[in-house]
């Protein structure tokens, strides 16, 4: 098992690190241009279709490069969404004139996309969806409110669930199935309302770069090129996109944990007490080490899922271990980091709290612990 990186892959990684630095110092409403202008949005679509054609695993190292000196954990996250969560998929089950449609467009960043899949009361549970695409000569009609929409406000076009209405069912009948339509926002005809209408951004604790918001769907009409995968067939395509996102989503979170790490060793080495540095005592040295280990099993979980995916395996239980790991891991780190610190990383000029604050989120969005536990349990025959 080779586990050395090409140079053309240390490249890369290099090239993704200037690229966060230089998104980091940009006011953060340009930051996801910038993403896009260093070609950060189309790493593994195929190159006839505007992207470079890279593999799971060289993405996931460009991330980590990216996450190592973009401090806004929030716009990775979108990004992470629009690629991993959308574009990917599109890759997968998309037919050949979806990806000739789209896939160009969300490799530059010309065409935003996420996914809409949370509800009021349908959280991790996405088999309970009330959405509805209900089924019209010209295609579909999607009715219903989502929640926690990453990039909410400013994407193009939403990968939505939905329950399927089937052919001409009665209002009152029950539906059957998922269904999972592309649905762009724009298209509305200009005399009447709005049919895609997102909400402000969410005042979240953390991850404020990803501007969740909710979007309701108004009965907006698509058309047949709308579908993904088959009709009633919502919940795989939707367990699709889920693998690849749990697989990828956390990767810039390796070089924010390694960017972290390192910081944690030179205060340890500096800081002194009583004439000592605080780094001779075993207590202080250890949970430095504990960080360490947290990165490296996080690391080689998620260029393991990636590794599989690239293998064309269905890698799901691969990739729920790596994002469930990964998130518990990065908590316990950013928490570890700031009581290093004691009271000075308590502060918010420390930028520590507002790590803390991102690393809970990202142990909620593309699945709950809870939820990746069950996928691997059910791998596992239980």
């Amino acid at each position: 098992m080779d586990f050395g990186w090409t140079p053309a892959q240390r490249a890369l990684h290099d090239r993704m690190r200037a690229l966060g630095a230089e998104a980091d110092a940009a006011a953060p409403d340009e930051r996801m241009r910038v993403l896009a202008r260093g070609g950060a949005l189309g790493l593994p679509i195929a190159r006839d279709l505007g992207g470079d054609g890279l593999d799971l695993v060289t993405t996931a190292l460009a991330y980590e490069g990216l996450g190592a000196t973009l401090r806004d954990g929030g716009v990775l996250l979108a990004a992470g969404a629009h690629l991993f969560g959308v574009a990917l998929l599109l890759a997968r089950v998309g037919t050949p004139a979806q990806q000739r449609a789209w896939l160009p467009r969300m490799a530059s960043g010309d065409c935003m996309a996420t996914v809409a899949a949370t509800e009021a009361g349908a959280g991790s549970d996405v088999a309970s969806v009330q959405a509805r695409a209900d089924r019209t000569p010209a295609g579909y009609r999607l009715t219903g409110e989502k929640r926690y929409v990453t990039w909410a406000d400013r994407a193009d076009v939403y990968f939505a669930v939905a329950r399927d209405g089937g052919e001409g069912r009665p209002g009152g009948a029950p539906a059957r199935g998922l269904t999972a339509l592309l649905v762009p926002r724009a298209g509305a005809d200009a005399a009447d309302a709005p049919r895609v209408r997102p909400g402000a951004p969410l005042a979240t604790a953390g991850l404020r770069g990803a501007r969740l918001a909710p979007v309701s769907f108004c009965g907006c009409e698509v058309g047949p090129d709308a579908l993904l995968g088959r009709a009633g067939a919502g919940l795989a395509v939707f367990q699709i996109a889920m693998t690849y996102e749990r697989a990828l989503i956390l990767a810039f979170r390796l070089g924010a944990m390694e960017r972290a790490l390192g910081e944690a060793v030179r205060f340890a080495r500096e800081r002194e007490i009583g004439g000592q540095a605080i780094a001779r005592h075993e207590a202080v040295a250890h949970r430095v080490a504990q960080m360490k280990l947290r990165l490296e099993t996080s690391r080689l979980l998620i260029y393991r899922a990636a590794w599989e995916l690239d293998q064309g395996h269905r890698g799901q239980a691969e990739a729920a271990l790596a994002k469930w790991h990964a998130a518990d891991s990065a908590v316990l780190f950013a928490l570890d980091d700031l009581r290093l610190r004691g009271g000075a990383g308590y502060l918010e000029e420390s930028g520590l709290p507002s790590a803390v604050d991102d690393a809970l989120g990202g142990s909620i969005h593309s699945g709950t612990s809870d939820v990746l536990a069950t996928v691997v349990a059910r791998w596992l025959g239980l």
